[in-house]
């Protein structure tokens, strides 16, 4: 699995090993568990399509989507935290011009900005 984290381009020596680790693994799981404990993760990385995957894109690293999992872990508690989630409005409001997304779209909007790097032009010292 450490070749797979890998964040750099994999090298032809890394997928031939890593495959042949695989196909040593997929011997003695099939030993162990039989066909029965054959998972979807365990043909696709036997049968070689996560080598096929390697080769082609060269690094797998860049299709993780941890971050994107971050993103929807914070931007949850934003809506859960500090939204009504739709609720409670002002008997002079409109039921129509509630603004319950409005503080998801703000953090998101400062979060896109971080990560693009456009926010840190903001906090240089020009002298």
């Amino acid at each position: 699995m450490k070749i797979l984290r890998k964040r750099s381009e994999y090298t032809t020596q890394d997928i031939t090993v890593f495959q042949n680790l695989m196909d040593d693994f997929f011997e003695k799981y099939v030993a162990e568990t039989g066909n029965e404990g054959i998972t979807n993760y365990i043909h696709m990385l036997a049968s070689g399509h996560i080598k096929y995957y390697m080769e082609v894109h060269k690094n797998l690293y860049k299709f993780s989507q941890q971050g994107w999992e971050s993103l929807n872990s914070k931007y949850k508690q934003v809506f859960f935290r500090h939204t009504q989630r739709g609720g409670n409005f002002g008997k002079e409001e409109d039921e129509n011009e509630r603004a319950y997304l409005l503080s998801i779209m703000k953090a998101f909007q400062r979060e896109m900005l971080w990560i693009s790097g456009i926010a840190e032009k903001y906090f240089e010292r020009t002298l």
